[in-house]
């Protein structure tokens, strides 16, 4: 496995390199993924103006957002390309920060939130509707849980904020 983290201009990323590797190699698992395979993800760190521009391209959405995913080779072709470039997860840190009070959550932990459903994109997740919302977000709980443990924390202090639709974007 192999997480390539880019940040550029030089932002507070909000979490230590660790852990964003840490995170991958949890939602891999989860996802019965070996940690040992050939996998490449790359997270990526922008300026707001970026991001807007990067959501209004490809979602034609003019307003920048905390978090895109935008996957590449897909889970069904493990094992079968060496590596697998998973896809890209593209991160703002500074529209994450100004938004984690907002959901009570602290910007380091709205960060780790975004960064699981960045990933969680990258594996097949989506919310588009009422059951497949349910299922990532139980799935965004659980893996943020499992880390605070990794971490030493209390999985109880974990909160994933309100419910994510995008059916009416």
């Amino acid at each position: 496995m192999r997480v390539l983290i880019s940040n550029d201009d030089g932002l507070d990323t909000l979490l230590q390199a660790e852990e964003m590797e840490q995170a991958v190699e949890s939602v891999l698992a989860a996802e019965g993924v070996d940690p040992s395979s050939d996998v490449e993800v790359s997270i990526s760190f922008v300026r707001s103006a970026e991001m807007r521009a990067l959501n209004a391209s490809w979602r034609g959405i003019d307003a920048p957002t905390d978090v895109l995913s935008f996957e590449c080779d897909g889970l069904d072709g493990a094992g079968e390309q060496d590596p697998l470039e998973l896809g890209d997860v593209i991160l703002c840190p500074e529209i994450i920060a100004a938004q984690a009070g907002d959901f009570g959550n602290t910007p380091v932990e709205e960060c780790r939130l975004m960064l699981v459903h960045g990933l969680l994109h990258l594996v097949g997740y989506d919310h588009m509707n009422e059951d497949d919302a349910a299922e990532m977000e139980g799935r965004e709980l659980a893996i943020l849980c499992e880390l605070a443990v990794l971490r030493g924390d209390d999985p109880a202090g974990v909160r994933i904020g309100p419910v994510t639709r995008h059916e009416y974007d």
